[in-house]
């Protein structure tokens, strides 16, 4: 089994992932992670076989929490925290693509765009996810 902490409001997280296919244990407390990270969250554990952290990371971010904005409650603020460093890499890969959705295609990226296809509602927001090594997870 392995564990992945994601940080939100507690019960939509909680909806959002018990049952999910491979998700063996959906545990909600707060976690401590490096860089003076804490957070409300979810312990997800789950196993690797059925599913991994790019699935864990969609549902997260289409169910559970807008990558874009600032939570009113830092607690809140989305966060992934992982305990293993073998899953920094599809940590960072998935981040990158939740930053360059919606971006313009690099063919637009010429000298003359007649036609500016990128509504200003769309334009390329800042992802505001915070990262971090787990250091101690509290169960509520």
């Amino acid at each position: 089994m392995k564990e992945l902490y994601l940080a939100g409001k507690i019960a939509e997280l909680l909806a959002a992932f018990e049952g999910m296919k491979g998700v063996e244990e959906v545990v909600a407390g707060r976690a401590k992670a490096s860089g003076e990270l804490e957070v409300k969250c979810v312990r997800v554990q789950y196993n690797p076989k059925k599913t991994d952290i790019c699935e864990l990371l969609k549902k997260y971010f289409n169910e559970g929490v807008n990558p874009y904005i600032i939570a009113e409650d830092p607690l809140e603020q989305a966060a992934v925290i992982y305990k293993a460093a073998e899953d920094v890499p599809q940590i960072e890969y998935y981040a990158r693509f939740m930053q360059n959705r919606g971006a313009e295609p690099g063919a637009a990226l010429g000298n003359m765009i007649l036609n500016d296809t990128m509504p200003e509602e769309n334009e390329l927001r800042r992802v505001q996810i915070n990262y971090g090594r787990l250091q101690e997870f509290l169960a509520d």
